[in-house]
C-alpha cells in the first residue's frame, strides 16, 4: 500500500522535506495558495490494483485502475438544512490527515482528506483501499459545526462530463437499474445508454453496474453500509456518452417524492455531531457479474446475513391455493397431500417440510389454530420427514380503518392512531398497498411485536412469512427522536424482531427493501409470483427478471426466496400444464432452491395431478438441494428475463434455458464462450432423463416447446 504527495519538477530525494515545508505554509496561507499559480499538486494512494489521485487545488479525484479502467474528476458535496451548499470542488485547501492510514484490518488502509477554505465549515472525505483487491470505498462527513444543521441529501460522489467513466473499449455501455424494494412488481432494468435521452434522469438504489454486456467489463458502485440512508444513484447522458453520475444519501425529488420508496414526504434530516454519507463501494471488474457478487460479499462482511441451521425450506404456502379462503380443513388436507403423496416423491429437505399458513389465518380461532399447529407437528412422513408450521404476520402495516382499536399488548395503553407514522403535521401517513404504517419506533408497536412474536412461538411455529415491510422503512416524524430517517427505524424495527425469535423461526421476508440486510433469513426475489410463464406480473419470466440482475444477493444478503410454485387453473394463475408448471418448478430451483407449493392439494384434482408430475423429478431436486443460484450468461434484457441461467456442475457447467413464448417453439442457440472462453465442444445430458443429448462443437442448439424448459449439463472436451 502506497501514499504519496506528488508535484512535477520535484526531485524524489527531497520530497520528504519539501512536503513537511508545504503542509506548513499552506496551513498558514491557504488563501494565498488557492490563488496562486502553482502546479496541480496531487495525493496519490495506491494499492496493488487500484490508484487514486487527489488533486489538492481542484478538490476532485481520479481512479484508475490497472486494467486501464477510469473514474476521474470525483467530487462530495451535501445541502445543509439552511441551504447552504457545501462542495469539495469550492474549497481552497485539501490536505491528507495526519491521523489518515489506520486500518479496520490488516488488508484495509484507510486515507482522509479534509477539505477547509475561510468562511466555510470543514469537509471530509474517508478513502479505503483494500489489499489485493480492485475496489476502493469512500464517505464523506461534516464538520461538527455543519453536522449540527444538518442535510437531508449528501453526496458522496459526483462526477461530470462525457469522459468521466471510461471502460476502455466496449461495444455497448448499459447501466443497471435496481429497485429499492420488490414491491409493485418494480423490475430490475438494464439501460443501453446509447438509448438514454437527454435531459431525462435514469436512476438505481443502493447499487448499479455501468457495464459492457459484450466484453462484460464493468464498473460496479453501490452503498456497503445501511443504517441511516436511502442511497440513490442517479445518471444522465446525451449522445451515447454518460454525462453525469450522483450517488448521494437521501433518496428524494423536487417534490420529496420517489415512487420506487413509497415516500409521501422528504427523507428524514440527519443532523448530530458525526454526520455521514453513505459509504459507497468502487470498483472495476472484468465481468459484471463477478462486480455484483464481489459487492453482495462485501455487504455480508459487514453485515453478515443471518443462517438457519436446517438448511433452505421446502414446503407448501397456503396464499395463492387458497387465499382469504383458507379454513383449518384446507390447511390439514393439504398437508396431508403433501405427507402421503409429495414426499415418497422426494418433495422436502433434510427429512423438513414446512406447513404455512399465509393471510387470513385469522380465519382460525383460538381452538383450531393450537389444533392445527399441534397436528401438523405430529405428522411425519414413512421415512421419517417431519413437518413444522409457519405462519404469517404484518409488523408494519395496518390494515383497518378503525383507528381507535385497541394494540394487542398494550394493555390498553394505546390506540392503533397513537402507533401510526405521522407526517409533520401529526396527521398518519397515507396507506400503501391498503396498509397504514406503523411507526416501528412507537412503545406500543414495540409491545404489539413482542406479543405476536411471543404468541407465534408459543404455539409452535417455525416459520414466520413477514410482509410489507417497506412501510416500516417510509419517512416520517417517528416517536422516538433519536430515529431521524426511515432506515435507521426500519433498522430498530427488525432488529427487534430478530432478537426477539433468536433463530428460533425462519425469517421470511416477503414484501421489504432490499437493503439494509441481515435480519431475514430469506426474502422474496420479486413481488407475488404465481404459475404463468408470461404475460406480465406475477409470472415466471417476471420473476426471472430478478435474478437476471439479483441473483448475487443469494447467501451474501439472503437465501433468495423465488416465491410459491402455483399449479392448476383453481389456484390463482396456476399453471395450466404439466410443461408450463415444469419450467415454474426450475425457475425456483436456479433462484436458489427455495421451493414452497401454493396448489390446492386439499379438494381440486387438477391441482393434485399437476403436483405429481412435476414434483416427480428426484435429479432437480438433487440440484435444489445444493442451494446454489444461477447467473444469467447474457445482461443485455432491459427490463425482461433473460433466457438462459448457468452454473458450474461437477463436468462442466448445469445451463438452464427458457422459452417465455406460450405459443411458439423457439431454438436457442448459445456460443460455448460466452460461458468458458476455453471450451471447444461439449457433450450435452439432460438433467432430468439422464439421457446424453448430443455433442456440440462451438455452439450449442437447444429446441423448446412453447413454455417449456430444460435443464441440461455441458460437459467440456477442451
Amino acid at each position: 500500500m502506497r501514499c504519496s504527495i506528488r508535484w512535477p519538477r520535484i526531485s524524489a530525494r527531497i520530497e520528504i522535506i519539501v512536503f513537511a515545508w508545504f503542509v506548513w505554509l499552506t496551513s498558514l496561507q491557504a488563501s494565498a495558495f488557492a490563488k496562486s499559480a502553482a502546479p496541480d499538486y496531487e495525493v496519490t494512494l495506491q494499492s496493488q490494483l487500484v490508484t487514486v489521485r487527489y488533486h489538492i487545488q481542484s478538490g476532485t479525484m481520479d481512479i484508475s485502475w490497472k486494467d486501464g479502467h477510469k473514474l476521474l474528476g470525483i467530487t462530495s458535496s451535501a445541502r445543509l438544512e439552511d441551504g447552504r451548499s457545501l462542495s469539495t470542488a469550492a474549497y481552497t485547501l485539501h490536505e491528507l490527515d495526519r491521523s489518515s492510514n489506520t486500518a479496520d484490518a490488516a488488508s484495509e488502509h484507510e486515507y482522509t482528506i479534509r477539505s477547509t477554505a475561510p468562511g466555510l465549515p470543514s469537509f471530509l472525505q474517508h478513502i479505503r483501499l483494500y489489499d489485493g483487491k480492485p475496489w476502493i470505498s469512500v464517505e464523506s462527513e461534516l464538520a461538527p459545526e455543519a453536522g449540527a444543521i444538518g442535510t437531508r441529501h449528501f453526496d458522496t460522489v459526483v462526477v461530470k462530463g462525457p469522459a468521466a467513466v471510461q471502460l476502455g473499449k466496449i461495444q455497448s455501455l448499459r447501466l443497471l437499474h435496481v429497485p429499492f424494494d420488490n414491491d409493485m412488481w418494480f423490475r430490475y432494468n438494464s439501460f443501453g445508454v446509447a438509448a438514454m435521452k437527454a435531459g431525462q434522469t435514469y436512476t438505481s438504489n443502493e447499487v448499479t453496474a455501468i457495464y459492457d454486456n459484450a466484453t462484460r467489463q464493468a464498473l460496479i458502485l453501490g452503498s456497503i453500509n445501511h443504517d441511516t440512508w436511502k442511497t440513490a444513484i442517479e445518471t444522465h447522458a446525451t449522445d451515447g456518452h454518460l454525462t453525469d453520475l450522483d450517488i448521494y444519501g437521501g433518496i428524494s425529488s423536487p417534490t420529496g417524492v420517489r415512487t420506487d420508496t413509497h415516500d409521501t414526504t422528504e427523507h428524514g434530516l440527519v443532523h448530530g455531531p458525526h454526520v455521514v454519507s453513505p459509504r459507497i463501494f468502487i470498483g472495476s471488474f472484468s465481468d459484471w457479474r463477478d462486480g455484483l457478487e464481489a459487492y453482495g460479499a462485501v455487504n455480508a462482511a459487514i453485515h453478515p446475513p443471518l443462517k438457519w441451521p436446517a438448511g433452505t425450506p421446502m414446503g407448501w404456502n397456503s396464499w395463492a391455493a387458497y387465499a382469504e379462503k383458507i379454513n383449518d380443513h384446507r390447511y390439514l388436507e393439504s398437508a396431508t397431500f403433501v405427507r402421503d403423496t409429495l414426499v415418497p416423491q422426494g418433495f422436502g429437505r433434510n427429512k423438513v417440510v414446512y406447513i404455512n399458513l399465509d393471510a387470513f389465518w385469522s380465519n382460525l380461532d383460538g381452538v383450531q389454530l393450537a389444533d392445527a399447529v399441534a397436528n401438523i407437528k405430529a405428522m411425519h412422513g414413512a421415512d421419517g420427514t417431519h413437518f413444522e408450521p409457519g405462519i404469517y404476520w404484518t409488523p408494519f402495516a395496518y390494515w383497518s380503518d378503525d383507528l381507535d382499536a385497541y394494540v394487542e399488548g398494550t394493555g390498553m395503553k394505546y390506540r392503533y392512531r397513537d402507533i401510526l407514522l405521522k407526517t409533520s403535521d401529526g396527521s398518519p401517513l397515507p396507506k400503501v398497498d391498503g396498509g397504514l404504517p406503523i411507526d416501528p419506533s412507537h412503545p406500543g408497536a414495540k409491545a404489539r411485536a413482542t406479543y405476536f412474536l411471543q404468541q407465534f412461538q408459543q404455539l409452535g411455529f417455525k416459520y414466520l412469512k413477514l410482509d410489507f415491510l417497506s412501510h416500516g422503512a417510509l419517512e416520517g416524524v417517528h416517536f422516538d427522536p433519536k430515529i431521524q430517517t426511515g432506515i435507521e427505524a426500519y433498522n430498530a424495527g427488525m432488529k427487534q424482531i430478530v432478537d426477539e425469535t433468536g433463530n428460533r423461526m425462519f425469517l421470511s421476508l416477503s414484501i421489504a427493501p432490499l437493503f439494509p440486510a441481515g435480519y431475514g433469513h430469506a426474502r422474496r426475489l420479486s413481488c407475488d409470483t404465481k404459475g404463468h410463464i408470461s404475460g406480465g406480473d406475477q409470472t415466471t419470466e417476471y420473476m426471472l427478471n430478478s435474478l437476471t440482475y439479483g441473483w448475487w444477493t443469494d447467501k451474501n444478503l439472503y437465501i433468495t426466496d423465488p416465491d410459491h410454485v402455483v399449479l392448476g387453473t383453481k389456484a390463482d394463475q396456476g399453471a395450466r400444464t404439466v410443461i408450463e408448471g415444469k419450467s415454474r418448478l426450475l425457475s425456483a430451483i436456479i433462484s436458489g432452491g427455495m421451493i414452497l407449493d401454493s396448489s390446492r392439494l386439499a379438494d381440486d384434482p387438477q391441482g393434485r395431478e399437476l403436483a405429481q408430475a412435476v414434483y416427480n423429478d428426484r435429479e432437480w431436486f438433487a440440484i435444489a438441494d445444493e442451494g446454489k443460484t444461477f447467473r444469467p450468461i447474457e445482461g443485455d434484457t432491459g427490463d425482461k428475463a433473460a433466457a438462459v441461467f448457468v452454473r458450474p456442475s461437477p463436468h462442466g457447467e448445469y445451463v438452464a434455458l427458457f422459452n417465455y413464448d406460450e405459443k411458439l417453439p423457439q431454438t436457442i442457440t448459445l456460443p460455448l464462450k460466452r460461458i468458458d472462453r476455453a471450451a471447444s465442444s461439449v457433450s450435452i445430458t439432460d438433467v432430468s432423463s439422464g439421457k446424453t443429448l448430443q455433442s456440440a462443437r462451438g455452439t450449442v442448439s437447444i429446441e423448446l416447446a412453447p413454455s417449456e424448459s430444460k435443464l441440461i449439463e455441458l460437459h467440456w472436451k477442451k
